[in-house]
C-alpha cells in the first residue's frame, strides 16, 4: 500500500512559541560573539535556521564555516529551552486544532505523519517535546539537511521510503509562502494555515487554507490526495 505523507511544519503551524527560538539564537550570537542583536532584522519565517544563522554572520561580519555554524547551534540548544521555559504575554502553546488532527491521522493506515521544517533537528525535538509533540513524528526533514527549504521534500520521501514507506502523495502543511513554495516545487500538494505571520489571503495560492487546523473542511485529505497523485 502506497501512503500519504502529511509533513507538518513546526512554528506558527503546530506551536506558537512567542519568539522562544530567535531569543534563543541570538543569546548564544551574544555569548559566542558579543552580539545579541545579530537577528534582529532578519528574516526568518519560513527559511531553514542554517540560512538564518549564516545570514546572522554575514550581518556581524564573520564567515559562516562549518565549525561556527556547529558552535553556534550547539550554544542555541543550551538556551531553547529557557526560553520556552520563560513567562511570556499572550498565546504560547499547541495550535488550535493539532492534537486532534494528529490523533485522527494516526488512525489511517493509509498516512504517514512527518515534520517537513526549517528547525535545526535537535532544536525541534527540544521545541516539541517542551509540549509533548515529538513522540507523534517517527521522520522528518530538518533544517540541518539544507540552506533552502525548497529541498526538503525529497529529504522527507528519502526518509519515509527509508523506513519501508511507499509514498503516494505528499501533502506539507505550513503557515508561510515559503511552505508553500517548498510543496509546489517538487508537486506536492500545500495545505496552508493561517496561525503564523501570514493571512489567509497571503496564503491563497495554496492548493488549500484555512484560518486554524480545527477549521479543516470535510474530506480534505481525500480531495488533496487526489490532487497529489494525478
Amino acid at each position: 500500500m502506497t501512503k500519504t505523507l502529511v509533513l507538518f511544519d513546526i512554528d506558527g503551524t503546530l506551536l506558537q512559541t512567542l519568539g522562544a527560538g530567535i531569543r534563543g539564537m541570538n543569546a548564544a550570537f551574544g555569548r559566542l560573539h558579543g552580539r545579541p542583536d545579530a537577528l534582529d532584522d532578519i528574516a526568518i519565517a519560513g527559511r531553514t535556521d542554517l540560512s538564518i544563522v549564516s545570514d546572522a554572520f554575514a550581518k556581524i561580519g564573520l564567515p559562516s564555516d562549518a565549525a561556527r555554524v556547529i558552535a553556534l547551534r550547539d550554544a542555541y540548544f543550551d538556551q531553547l529551552g529557557t526560553e520556552l521555559a520563560r513567562p511570556v504575554d499572550g498565546f504560547f502553546g499547541v495550535l488550535p486544532g493539532v492534537p486532534a488532527l494528529l490523533d485522527t491521522l494516526e488512525t489511517r493506515d493509509d498516512v504517514a505523519v512527518g515534520l517537513l521544517t526549517g528547525n535545526f533537528v535537535r532544536g525541534a525535538e527540544i521545541k516539541l517535546g517542551h509540549f509533548d509533540l515529538w513522540r507523534r513524528f517517527s521522520f522528518g526533514a530538518f533544517g540541518d539537511d539544507h540552506l533552502d527549504r525548497r529541498d526538503l521534500v525529497p529529504v522527507a520521501v528519502r526518509h519515509a521510503t527509508a523506513m519501508g514507506i511507499s509514498p503516494g502523495s505528499v501533502i506539507v502543511i505550513g503557515d508561510t509562502p515559503l511552505d508553500i513554495a517548498c510543496a509546489h516545487a517538487h508537486g506536492a500538494m500545500a495545505l496552508a494555515v493561517a496561525t503564523g505571520p501570514y493571512t489567509v489571503a497571503e496564503l491563497a495560492h495554496a492548493n488549500l487554507v484555512v484560518e486554524t487546523l480545527d477549521a479543516l473542511p470535510e474530506g480534505w485529505l481525500t480531495d488533496l490526495d487526489a490532487a497529489g497523485r494525478r
